[in-house]
């Protein structure tokens, strides 16, 4: 029997994400809760406040939230939150 992770964080093989459907894909499936929504919020308050040859600030929103799939599923990035909210468990 091959040891389990203590979470389940890092047990699910990150998808690429190469477009804004796949990411909204992962932020379906691997995303904290409520992210999905969020995004697709900002990135509309994005959108709708850009100059139509500048849309840096919609390119920031997706930058962020593909970050927050990066830390979601990064066992050590979600041990040091949780260590840091006091329940890390650990003597």
């Amino acid at each position: 029997m091959s040891a389990q992770p203590e979470h389940g964080w890092g047990t699910m093989p990150l998808p690429e994400i190469r477009t804004v459907d796949d990411l909204r894909s992962a932020l379906s499936r691997y995303g904290f809760p409520g992210d999905r929504e969020r995004f697709e919020e900002e990135l509309a308050a994005a959108i709708g406040a850009s100059p139509t040859n500048d849309f840096e600030g919609a390119a920031a929103v997706v930058r962020a939230y593909r970050h927050r799939i990066l830390i979601r599923n990064s066992p050590e990035i979600m041990a040091a939150l949780e260590d840091a909210r006091g329940g890390g468990g650990r003597a």
